[in-house]
């Protein structure tokens, strides 16, 4: 490289530079309430296994009304189905050369230490992957599947479906967790997502709060209730201002994210950066994970002559529907967030090991995590809203 003659004007080759506060700005990554939720009240360790099963109830046994001295049907049926999900991994490189973190950036001189803020930047990285992925499917594409992500973890978007309406990004899940939908398991397994825009155009609209009360009803089962209910900041907005006139929400520290949130009944509403959005969603190259929301065809419900569960409000089949804001309404006791037990792939680093024939070494964070729902019934997703 050529240094310019001078390679320093007078004040840089006489004056230190002032560095204060000696911190390092953030200025690229962002926390979310759903991980922090996430990782307060689902963590489960996941100890070894070739992978991850939950078993359901999803029929009754035979039983009703007789009289006196008639026959009992003493037939034994089969009352039980089970989901199934694999292991899924994630590393974040961390390369490094020797000349830089063993002769220069050492010392009084070294204002911070590179390779610390790489570590905190790969486990940033890691963290905001995840979170994106939360939203997201993690399976191979096919017919009713938007996009192609095997290795990725199963997100929200699989368990919230019913097999036979598209979720936000469009696609249909006919399985969850290897368990096929509206078979033996019957709509057992299932939460039908809800197109809260004009039902006549496929246009968004705004929220109303009657909508909010109807999709909590809808999640709630009896006792079961949701305490999370999450959006991107703009139908956040949206909501708050449209329901404060009302009276109808409550303002509260949240205990687990530690910020200020609205509380709708028994849940929490959040604003997630990380959460789908049209205005504030990005199809972020850098991080390789997209949560911008497009457009799809709908196809139409079984009350317009369509496919999908008429409780999902679609429009008829053919009209363009534009996703917009989304919202989800999250039991979190049904939600387990598996992360391995062990060091290594419990987001650990395995240390620097050369590279190839220079002085450049790379090390990685590891993490085996899965998104796993015990229920799919006690939660729902809702889309084509504006702020």
């Amino acid at each position: 490289m050529a240094l310019p003659d001078p390679p320093l004007d007078d004040l840089n080759a006489t004056t230190l530079k002032s560095i204060w506060p000696r911190r390092v700005y953030d200025q690229f990554f962002f926390d979310t309430p759903f991980a922090a939720y996430l990782r307060a009240m689902c963590l489960a360790p996941y100890a070894g296994g070739a992978f991850m099963q939950n078993t359901h109830i999803v029929r009754p046994m035979i039983g009703g009304f007789y009289s006196p001295g008639a026959n009992w049907n003493i037939t034994k049926p089969d009352t039980l189905a089970s989901t199934a999900f694999l292991p899924k991994y994630l590393e974040v490189s961390v390369p490094e050369y020797l000349e830089r973190i063993l002769c220069e950036n050492v010392g009084p001189e070294a204002a911070f230490s590179l390779v610390d803020i790489d570590l905190q930047n790969a486990m940033e990285t890691g963290s905001a992957i995840t979170a994106i992925a939360l939203s997201n499917h993690g399976q191979a594409s096919g017919s009713g599947i938007v996009g192609n992500r095997p290795a990725a973890i199963n997100g929200w978007i699989e368990a919230l479906n019913d097999g036979i309406t598209p979720g936000w990004d469009g696609s249909i899940f006919t399985s969850y967790g290897n368990n096929p939908r509206n078979g033996f398991s019957s709509n057992t397994m299932n939460s039908i997502p809800y197109f809260g825009g004009n039902v006549s155009t496929g246009a968004t609209q705004p929220i109303q709060y009657d909508v909010i009360e109807m999709l909590y009803q809808t999640a709630s089962k009896g006792r079961r209730v949701p305490g999370l209910i999450s959006s991107n900041k703009a139908l956040y907005a949206g909501v708050k201002m449209r329901i404060q006139p009302q009276q109808r929400f409550a303002q509260e520290r949240d205990p687990y994210w530690g910020v200020e949130g609205m509380k709708i009944n028994s849940a929490m509403f959040l604003a997630d950066e990380y959460f789908p959005s049209l205005r504030f969603g990005v199809n972020n190259s850098l991080l390789g994970q997209n949560y911008l929301t497009s457009t799809f065809t709908s196809p139409g419900t079984t009350a317009n002559g369509g496919t999908a569960a008429a409780a999902s409000n679609l429009p008829a089949s053919g009209v363009t529907v534009t996703v917009g804001e989304v919202l989800a309404m999250f039991r979190m006791e049904d939600i387990l967030f598996r992360v391995a037990d062990n060091p290594v792939y419990g987001w650990g680093f395995g240390g620097f090991v050369p590279a190839q024939d220079n002085s450049r070494v790379v090390g990685q964070v590891k993490a085996l995590q899965q998104l796993q729902f015990t229920s799919c019934r006690t939660h729902v997703q809702a889309y084509g809203f504006t702020n």
